[in-house]
């Protein structure tokens, strides 16, 4: 499946296709040198050189790039020359390496004839061509690759932000704040259904009314604040609200809801141009934040029970989506989910048959007389 469970506009992690298909081109490659007849010494020799001179190349790139990294050396790397050489050839032993591996494929007897002054000038002139112009530059997906393997997008940051700062803090107490809204609101919100905080997730501009997203949908009240000392904000309070959900003009549901607030956020970014995020990478982050905020919550034991995500797209012109009704969907899942499972308990356990023909079946019963004497078990004394 190329999509989360979430939503079908979420995306999965990368998988192997890129191995994959290198493995494909690797065959055919093969093939085409078999099929030409090519000898496989002469074709391990041209490869060897052409991947030593590739790598020999890529060093000279790397040497372009430590001139630039030397001028922030006390603000990014502590004022160590040595850290920044690492940053940018990397392991010293492996450049050493690669650069023997160069020398020696150039003194072979079909190689010697290359001038060796001429080929480095070969390759620097390649790679100052190469950065100048952008001809090596990395596409969108490789970038989103490197971004998604290295934790390096906004929406990791976010999404881990929403959680500690907020979602941790809320989550373990919300079953006793719920408790207390019912003592005060004559269970209003009974349902286990009703007892977890409904998270909506939107690719674009977040109301902060939730009527205005559908007016359907209205606020009830608010649950029992919660309050906590946070980097030097004494007794920091934290709200939630419990909505309606109508259908046909009535009651079909009550809920604890809000939408992922660091949504907001990426949308002001977009709408920012000092940002330097566009419509597009809001909406790539806004799904990677979805799907980083669930494989954090899959392994939160607060968010057990208490938590459940409600991912959705802005509806088209002539459209005939509704929130609420996309609300209602998943309260009724989830209480379809509970009957299920209400029904599965009790038949683990045997029942008693109800055929009274049968004593065996029933349930031993103690009788207790009356009389001061015990009565003998026979019958015929009397």
């Amino acid at each position: 499946m190329p999509h989360s469970s979430l939503h079908p506009s979420i995306p999965r992690h990368r998988g192997h296709g890129i191995q994959k298909a290198a493995l494909v081109l690797l065959g055919v490659c093969l093939v085409v040198l078999w099929w030409r007849g090519e000898s496989p010494d002469h074709t391990l020799q041209w490869l060897t050189f052409h991947l030593a001179s590739v790598q020999l190349g890529l060093l000279l790139k790397s040497c372009c790039s430590l001139a630039e990294e030397l001028c922030h050396i006390h603000s990014r790397y502590q004022g160590s020359c040595w850290r920044a050489v690492r940053a940018c050839v990397g392991c010293p032993i492996r450049c050493g390496g690669l650069l023997l591996l160069s020398y020696y494929f150039y003194f072979l007897p079909n190689m010697a004839e290359l001038p060796l002054l001429w080929m480095i000038a070969l390759l620097g002139l390649s790679q100052a061509v190469n950065i100048l112009l952008s001809l090596q530059g990395l596409t969108p997906a490789e970038v989103s690759a490197i971004c998604e393997k290295g934790n390096f997008n906004v929406a990791h940051g976010l999404a881990w932000s929403y959680y500690i700062g907020y979602l941790r803090l809320i989550l373990p107490g919300l079953q006793a704040r719920i408790q207390i809204y019912n003592e005060r609101h004559n269970n209003m919100l009974q349902s286990t259904r009703s007892q977890r905080l409904y998270i909506l997730f939107l690719d674009c501009g977040v109301p902060d009314d939730l009527s205005v997203a559908d007016p359907n949908i209205r606020f009830l009240n608010e649950l029992p604040q919660q309050s906590a000392d946070r980097a030097g904000i004494k007794r920091r309070v934290y709200t939630n609200s419990v909505y309606e959900i109508l259908e046909h003009g009535q009651r079909a549901g009550i809920c604890v809801l809000e939408y992922a607030t660091p949504l907001q956020t990426l949308f002001a970014m977009s709408q920012d141009g000092r940002a330097g995020f566009g419509r597009e990478d809001r909406l790539e982050q806004a799904k990677l934040f979805c799907r980083t905020l669930e494989d954090i919550l899959a392994d939160a034991p607060e968010s057990q029970n208490n938590c459940h995500l409600i991912v959705y797209q802005e509806s088209a012109e002539g459209s005939t989506f509704s929130l609420s009704q996309e609300i209602l969907r998943h309260l009724r899942q989830e209480g379809t989910e509970e009957i299920t499972m209400g029904h599965m308990e009790p038949s683990m356990v045997h029942r008693p048959s109800s055929c009274s023909t049968s004593s065996l079946s029933r349930e031993p019963m103690f009788l207790i007389s009356d009389m001061e004497q015990p009565l003998p078990l026979r019958t015929d004394v009397f």
